[in-house]
């Protein structure tokens, strides 16, 4: 009796790490939260797994849904490409894929289109060319590697999951040397 009751215990504590197993984007183009300054020709996810056909990913605008003409998968990646010329607005790409595991896995990611139309006049141009010219140059500060983060953040959750199979196995190892004693 007591056997089965540590073998439940374990099985409890090895249930976490089931739910570890699905993966979800790893980056994308345009970023999350980007401000895009030219026209978008195409949307580019890149997940931790590879992706199965049946997923598919939508672009979505206060309450407009602009299709792709193209959605191609390739092993990880999944890409959309946009013939339409999209108005500037606050977009979001709804995506629903389908893991190696075969699970569903869905998530959305926000960016922002900003392009300057064309019809602008000359004076405003060269008003803002002399406001650039007369501008001190300010260094930015470095940009952050978004796949860099993504990747400690990985290698984060590996280190969780080794630990909780460590402490599963040090658990294990503790139950059957007290059992065997008895």
């Amino acid at each position: 009796m007591k056997k089965i009751a540590i073998l439940l215990i374990l099985s409890i504590f090895s249930m976490p790490l089931i739910g570890q197993a699905h993966t979800t984007l790893s980056s994308s183009s345009p970023a999350e939260g980007d401000v895009v300054t030219e026209q978008l020709e195409e949307v580019v996810l890149t997940f931790g797994t590879v992706i199965e056909q049946g997923s598919l990913m939508a672009l979505e605008s206060e309450g407009t849904t602009y299709e792709f003409d193209e959605i191609v998968l390739s092993d990880k990646i999944m890409t959309g490409s946009i013939a339409e010329e999209l108005p500037n607005s606050t977009y979001t790409i709804n995506w629903k894929i389908i893991g190696a595991d075969g699970h569903p896995i869905e998530g959305e990611m926000p960016f922002e289109l900003n392009v300057e139309t064309v019809a602008e006049d000359s004076a405003t141009e060269e008003a803002a060319l002399e406001t650039e010219e007369e501008a001190v140059v300010e260094e930015e500060p470095p940009a952050v590697d978004k796949a860099a983060v993504q990747t400690s953040e990985d290698e984060g959750n590996l280190l969780i999951t080794v630990v909780l199979v460590m402490a599963v196995l040090a658990t294990g190892f503790i139950a059957y040397r007290l059992l065997k004693k008895k």
